[in-house]
């Protein structure tokens, strides 16, 4: 009985203490679970290596191919190899103990290795279409420094200056932002070294004249503090080879061919206008055809301003021989002396027009 009484004792002061006790709150437990299945160096580090300072981030651009540059929709599309190194000594490890100077982890360990280490958290912020990711590798040195390299394509918007096209130069960019971390937590560094391109890649219509990067703070409107950019641009020149010989070459043709016009003394009015119309509809058949690889923009391209002045040194053709016409019969010698300065007068002009046209675009 004496033994039972003291049993009974016991238990009501256990239960009085646990009533007591303050209640653990959700995130408590969760963590006391993690913390009783998950070992130390295998927990999430997902907060800055550095509470007090920007983590470098540095970035470089590989360009493997380039496709699809369009101006009409404004985009183009991308291939290439993107290059991230950053420093967190909280991955630090001793080659002798791990036995591996480098740890390296590949394809589904490097995709769950990303959610369990703190990193950049950067994406595209030009891109049109998802990102499709071929090959993705983790490298971890003794030291905690990270090398995350990965093949990737995908398709990004641009901004196209036209003005002095087909003799123009694009920039193409990528611009990699975190999506997590304010400039206060990381900032992007070009990393010359992985930055460039194959010197023997080759895009039907263009060269690449360079492939840079540099860093800019940038606003956004998920935050008020400003974020860390990277800027790797693609600098282009174009092949212009096409547009000179089946567009620009021909249109010249037809223009000094209207010319004929001003040895067509004795011929008619009628005549003479059949053969400057005919131009005309050419040049209009042309901008046609120029017209069909531009978006619709609302300033004149180096191409439209040769159309332009093509087009208006025709009609004022077209006048011409009506003067003509107009004295041909009472005055034949002033009739003559209109047609013989005009066959000076005319490509002097033209030339004058297209050498001004070329030197201001």
């Amino acid at each position: 009985m004496r033994r039972s009484a003291l049993v009974v004792a016991g238990l009501c002061w256990l239960s009085q203490l646990l009533m007591s006790a303050p209640a653990l709150s959700a995130e408590a437990a969760v963590a006391a679970q993690q913390s009783a299945v998950t070992p130390d160096n295998e927990r999430p580090l997902l907060t800055p290596p550095d509470k007090n300072n920007p983590t470098p981030v540095h970035v470089g651009l590989f360009v493997e191919d380039l496709r699809d540059v369009d101006a009409i929709t404004s985009s183009f599309s991308f291939r290439g190899v993107l290059t991230n190194s950053w420093h967190d000594p909280r991955l630090a490890f001793d080659p002798a103990v791990e036995g591996v100077t480098e740890k390296i982890y590949y394809g589904e360990e490097a995709l769950a290795l990303a959610e369990k280490i703190w990193s950049p958290r950067s994406f595209p912020v030009n891109q049109v279409d998802q990102v499709q990711i071929t090959e993705r590798v983790f490298r971890i040195e003794p030291d905690g420094t990270v090398h995350g390299d990965a093949n990737f394509g995908l398709r990004l918007a641009a901004k196209f200056d036209l003005r002095r096209f087909p003799f123009d130069q694009q920039q193409l960019t990528l611009e990699v932002e975190s999506f997590s971390w304010d400039a206060s937590q990381l900032v992007y560094v070009a990393d010359d070294s992985t930055t460039g391109f194959d010197d023997e890649f080759e895009i039907p219509e263009w060269t690449i004249a360079d492939v840079s990067a540099y860093e800019e703070k940038v606003s956004v409107v998920r935050s008020t503090e400003p974020f860390s950019r990277l800027v790797l641009t693609i600098d282009l020149d174009r092949q212009s080879g096409f547009y000179l010989w089946k567009i620009l070459l021909p249109l010249l043709i037809i223009v000094a061919l209207s010319w004929s016009v001003f040895w067509m003394v004795e011929d008619r009015f009628g005549m003479r206008v059949r053969v400057s119309a005919t131009g005309i509809l050419t040049i209009v058949a042309f901008q046609f055809v120029a017209s069909q690889n531009l978006p619709r923009i609302g300033y004149l391209t180096l191409m439209d301003k040769v159309m332009v002045i093509s087009f208006l040194l025709l009609a004022v053709t077209v006048l011409q021989s009506y003067i003509v016409s107009r004295f041909q019969d009472g005055h034949p010698q002033t009739a003559l002396r209109i047609d013989v300065v005009s066959r000076w007068l005319f490509p002097l002009a033209y030339v004058a027009l297209m050498s001004g046209v070329l030197l201001l675009a």
